[in-house]
């Protein structure tokens, strides 16, 4: 966990599942997904997502999201029960204070507890900042990911 000056409020992980937390977490994932119009699409989108098992980790200062990440537990016949990370951003103002190794730490916890053989993620092959990081905290650079658009971008 990030280390704390000792006048501002402690870095607290916990799950944000109501409307209310995940509305909170709006001005940082939005700085990883801008095409978000605004906090209530995500939340439909994330509470929408939540069936297939989408659920929100997020970093809390207070009452305040400083970091989160989107995740699932899945199962397929590549990487057998596995926990895949679809969002991992930091608060621009709070990068590289050691939020997003410590988001990766409690993952990977809650993976090895949900019985998963390895945490998946993917970054975009141009993002050399995301790609060095994960490397830092661990992550392989193995598969090399292929996408074909099917219809129009929706604005």
């Amino acid at each position: 966990m990030p280390s704390q000056h000792a006048t501002s409020e402690p870095i607290v992980l916990r799950h944000a599942a109501s409307r209310e937390e995940l509305s909170a977490c709006f001005p940082v994932i939005a700085q990883l997904r801008p095409s978000l119009k605004d906090a209530t699409q995500w939340v439909d989108c994330a509470l929408k997502m939540a069936p297939a098992g989408y659920r929100v980790l997020a970093a809390w200062r207070g009452a305040n999201v400083v970091a989160i990440a989107g995740y699932r537990v899945i199962e397929n016949l590549i990487h057998g029960r596995f926990l895949y990370v679809d969002d991992l951003v930091t608060a621009e103002v709070h990068r590289g204070t050691g939020l997003g190794a410590a988001l990766l730490t409690e993952l990977s916890a809650l993976g090895a507890h949900e019985h998963c053989s390895r945490l998946v993620l993917d970054t975009a092959a141009a993002n050399t900042n995301a790609r060095r990081f994960y490397k830092r905290e661990g992550l392989f650079d193995l598969a090399v990911g292929f996408i074909k658009p099917l219809a129009p971008e929706v604005p």
